[in-house]
């Protein structure tokens, strides 16, 4: 008899525990029956979603879903409704799930998924943390990772990176692709000249020049030192040469004066070409880019030059 009442004892207990963590716990828990419907929900989760206390009972899965991922859910729901019961796990605390906020606003979500029995049938059990911040602080290392720090552009293996991509897309759809490869007329003598200072603000200001005129094309980098490169996908090898041209134009309309008050006078040449159907990759690209630039260099600067 002692046993018995301490075994009841137990499971009361129990139950307190489990209902305290259901009650009090950060994360949100979401329970839903082998139809989809909202049958079970915690604080947290009505907090996180921004919805009103007992508001997400008898609603279907999809209030909390953006429209665009939940054929996504639902195949993963159909999953679990024919599998057996035990627990199974879709994503992971980092993955970017994506919920739906009340007021229709999207959050990143970490989810785990756990499939059981209960008297009244089967039901999923979500456990949801929102990693919103989490994926922005990650996104912003990211940034911080690809970004060259004097001009903002991309930096060299970020663009190598993103123009690999570019590169094989533009390919398998049959696009043009052209590469320009610019370089600062005489920046050593710049430096030497005016200082560091003066060169660093040089290479700002192109940056500017560079991301004003093409705007609208994202893959632009600094490729090191007073060098600047872009591809442009769905461009012909004409097109992108009047935009080199901008370019020059633009600078060569300039003056600058860095803070010492002395007027720095900058021109800059640039070497354009377009991508051989035979090639695959961005090194023959930029090799013959590196080539025209070259030419442009040898017949006085200040110039573009196609190959």
């Amino acid at each position: 008899m002692f046993a018995a009442h301490a075994v009841q004892s137990c499971e009361v207990q129990s139950d307190d525990i489990y209902r305290k963590i259901f009650y009090e716990v950060a994360d949100g828990i979401v329970g839903i029956d082998e139809n989809g419907i909202i049958s079970l929900c915690n604080p947290s989760a009505e907090v996180m979603f921004g919805w009103q206390p007992g508001e997400l009972i008898g609603r279907p899965l999809d209030v909390l879903l953006p429209e665009e991922v939940r054929p996504h859910h639902h195949h993963h729901i159909a999953d679990f409704q024919s599998g057996a019961v035990d627990a199974r796990y879709m994503g992971q605390r980092l993955a970017n799930t994506i919920g739906r906020r009340a007021d229709g606003s999207e959050i990143n979500l970490g989810i785990t998924i756990l499939r059981t029995q209960t008297e009244a049938g089967p039901i999923m059990v979500a456990v949801v943390r929102d990693i919103t911040e989490v994926r922005r602080y990650q996104s912003e290392l990211q940034r911080l990772a690809d970004t060259d720090p004097l001009t903002g552009l991309l930096n060299r293996r970020a663009f190598k990176s993103k123009a690999e991509h570019e590169i094989a897309q533009s390919l398998s759809q049959e696009h043009d692709v052209s590469a320009i490869l610019f370089d600062i007329d005489n920046f050593k003598m710049i430096n030497d000249t005016f200082g560091h200072d003066a060169g660093d603000d040089v290479i700002r200001n192109f940056a500017c020049t560079v991301r004003k005129v093409m705007e609208g094309y994202d893959l632009v980098g600094r490729w090191g030192g007073e060098e600047f490169v872009a591809v442009v996908a769905n461009t012909s090898l004409g097109r992108a040469a009047e935009i080199a041209e901008a370019v020059r134009l633009d600078v060569e309309e300039q003056c600058l004066l860095p803070a010492d008050g002395a007027p720095v006078k900058v021109t800059v040449s640039a070497g354009v070409t377009g991508l051989n159907r035979k090639e695959k990759s961005l090194s023959p690209l930029i090799s013959r880019a590196d080539a025209a630039l070259y030419e442009a260099k040898r017949h006085g600067r200040n110039r573009v030059m196609l190959l």
